[in-house]
């Protein structure tokens, strides 16, 4: 049967003409007329595509590849133009459906995708937007009806604008740096990503209902890999990518990215826990595909606010103010229950449904907010949304999962995996905002107790033993009488008047930021009392900063500090004697640094010009360490005093020891007078006190 097709921008090659003849006699009628223009047997063509014998059908090719390249993509929708579109949607969906259902080739052949999608980007690219633009709603306003619903359904219009991007990203290495590389592509992801995220509900105009998923659904997982694809690193180092802002722009700015971003996580993990419970616990059934579906989109998902979150200050910081962090661990302590299941060795060890994998995305979500509470300028305020969120329930609930680490087939755990997140979150015990959340926490724990579960997973179990027991220890320390009393009285020598009384004509000193008077009087009478001296020293327990959260939380640093180091008494003996020989011109210089910025703590000794961030050249330590020495009961042996090494997440400080600097600034209030004592109504009805 000849091929010979009307028009030379018809025209196949006699290869492709040869190919043609495998098909059955019926089809090649069909061919024959849709190359010499017919829109109706170009629509028969694209339903004989079938997922039996498929490799047959590739030979269909051709023909929609030479349909796209004969017509122009018009300027205007006239009934002269419609019968043009309409070839174009049929050639536009059999390219679709061929590069679905054909498997991949084999190892040096070009993938279906880069075949027949990549390769004639220039024909393809731009009716995927013709037909996004005049068939889909708009991104912001998704109740808005298609300016031409009459080409294309909206069904259709998604399926034909956002298949051939998924197949991209999931097939072909050069697809991939193409949405990595052009402007157009990413503003038209960007806007298609908006779009799936504004829609309501799972059906759109259109939707034939023969399908038991809906295809919102399917379309928003799939969009997660997508996403991380634009703004990942390119595999190939040598090729160039677009800078995240070009994305961020593309999508309408910082705002609409932070909210569609948070909005897809949570539709995706509705849609998740909507998942049936699994049959038959194996590779191929239906909810195990689904959760698999909507794990992986979550994975991605995770990576993507990780990435905006690392290259952007402002992105940072919009999606902590909306809540990025509580979003992240409500979606992870919705899918863990399903996920963190064993079943069977087949599917437990399968190399993409396995529990390993499963496990992976939750270590992405950890990994996720631990880089958030380490880059954040606010560190405290990430920590107490984590544990507010129920952080520490949710990692308590993964010790009935092995992790797998000991089987070469299985990834180990994350650098920033749950055991690194617990230990992180515990180097935020000594503020009094985290130690108000874990307050709280405790009594959602009481108020609902959870079930006592067989600890399979034993280094999570060991890791989550120690850092509760560091969460007693944070509020034990500040419950200790009396709380935070500089805060509360008069720094004044014998002056009885708490806070709450003068809260009007109170008055900070301005050189420590601890001292608080009720007058000027006992301001100046402190000041030539002893203040003068320990005004710097107290400045230096605070940071260079003088930051609020360090300033109201000293009670709880010192009972830290103290509890610590006497803990870890035959190491401080140690580690002096090692400071003593590695620095012997410095032996009557030293300093006990304790790192609280790791968990564990560990203790340093250091001459006290090594010192980061401290002061250590000022002539006024040797003073003070000789005034620590007459008055203390137990005074450093081998050392000058102790220093304490905190965070507050990208920021680092090291303070004076707190547990010295009160004791010795405040001591006629902390010992002297016992008769004076704070009501805990008053206090509780005190106002903060200002910076």
């Amino acid at each position: 049967m000849s091929f010979a097709a009307v028009g030379s921008s018809l025209r196949i090659s006699a290869g492709e003409t040869q190919a043609l003849k495998s098909l059955p006699v019926a089809t090649q009628i069909t061919a024959k007329r849709a190359l010499q223009g017919s829109t109706a047997d170009l629509g028969r063509l694209v339903d004989y595509i079938s997922m039996l014998n498929t490799s047959r059908y590739c030979c269909l090719a051709p023909i929609f590849h030479a349909t796209l390249d004969s017509i122009q993509v018009p300027n205007y929708i006239n009934p002269k133009t419609i019968p043009a579109i309409m070839r174009a949607k049929w050639s536009l969906m059999g390219l679709v459906k061929i590069s679905t259902v054909t498997p991949s080739t084999s190892e040096g052949e070009d993938d279906p995708v880069t075949k027949y999608i990549v390769r004639k980007w220039d024909e393809v690219y731009p009716w995927m937007r013709f037909f996004a633009r005049n068939c889909l709603p708009p991104p912001y306003d998704v109740s808005v009806t298609p300016p031409r619903p009459d080409l294309c359904n909206v069904f259709d219009a998604a399926k034909l604008c956002i298949t051939p991007l998924s197949l991209i990203c999931t097939q072909s290495e050069e697809g991939r740096h193409l949405l990595r590389s052009s402007i157009s592509v990413q503003h038209f992801v960007a806007q298609l990503w908006i779009l799936i995220g504004n829609l309501q509900g799972d059906v759109l105009q259109g939707d034939p209902g023969n399908t038991t998923d809906g295809l919102v659904s399917m379309l928003r997982a799939s969009f997660a890999l997508t996403n991380h694809v634009c703004v990942s690193e390119s595999e190939d180092p040598d090729k160039i990518t677009l800078p995240l802002s070009s994305y961020i722009q593309a999508a309408g700015g910082v705002k609409p990215v932070v909210f569609t971003l948070l909005r897809y996580i949570r539709r995706i993990t509705r849609d998740a826990a909507a998942v049936e419970e699994p049959r038959s616990w194996t590779t191929g059934d239906r909810s195990i595909k689904q959760l698999h579906l909507y794990t992986v989109s979550l994975h991605y998902s995770f990576e993507f606010i990780k990435v905006i979150s690392r290259q952007d200050v402002s992105c940072r910081a919009q999606l902590i103010r909306q809540g990025s962090i509580r979003t992240v661990v409500d979606a992870i302590a919705q899918i863990l229950p399903k996920i963190l299941v064993q079943a069977n060795k087949e599917l437990d060890f399968h190399p993409q449904l396995g529990l390993a994998g499963r496990q992976n995305v939750l270590w992405s979500g950890y990994a996720y907010i631990a880089s958030a509470i380490r880059d954040a300028d606010d560190g405290v305020a990430c920590v107490c949304q984590a544990i507010d969120a129920g952080l520490i329930q949710t990692l308590e609930k993964g010790v009935v999962c092995p992790p797998h680490a000991n089987r070469r087939d299985h990834p180990t755990r994350g650098r920033l995996g749950d055991i690194e997140l617990l230990f992180l979150l515990a180097t935020f015990f000594m503020y009094h905002r985290v130690v108000e959340s874990i307050f709280r926490h405790w009594f959602r724990m009481q108020s609902a107790p959870m079930e006592k579960r067989e600890i399979r997973d034993k280094g999570l179990g060991v890791a989550l033993e120690l850092v509760l027991t560091s969460t007693i220890d944070a509020m034990d320390h500040r419950s200790v009488e009396p709380i935070n009393f500089h805060e509360y009285r008069c720094s004044g020598p014998g002056c009885p008047m708490c806070t709450s009384k003068f809260a009007s004509k109170k008055c900070r000193c301005a050189g420590c930021l601890v001292s608080i008077y009720c007058s000027e009087k006992c301001q100046r009478t402190a000041w030539h009392n002893g203040h003068k001296k320990w005004c710097q020293v107290l400045r230096c327990t605070v940071g260079p900063w003088g930051s609020r959260d360090i300033r109201k939380s000293l009670q709880v640093i010192a009972g830290f500090e103290t509890s610590e180091i006497t803990g870890m008494a035959k190491d401080v003996e140690s580690r002096v004697r090692e400071a003593q020989q590695q620095f012997p011109a410095f032996r009557d210089k030293l300093v006990l640094m304790l790192d609280m910025t790791v968990y564990p703590p560990e203790v340093h000794v250091l001459p006290v010009h090594k010192l980061e961030q401290f002061p250590g050249d000022d002539p006024i330590w040797p003073e003070i360490a000789d005034e620590i020495l007459q008055r203390s009961d137990s005074p450093p042996k081998g050392y000058m005093f102790s220093v304490v090494k905190v965070h507050l997440g990208k920021s680092k400080f090291t303070l004076f020891s707190p547990s010295t600097a009160l004791r010795m600034a405040f001591v006629d209030q902390y010992f002297s007078d016992d008769e004076v004592s704070v009501d805990e109504d008053e206090m509780n009805d005190s106002k903060p006190l200002g910076n």
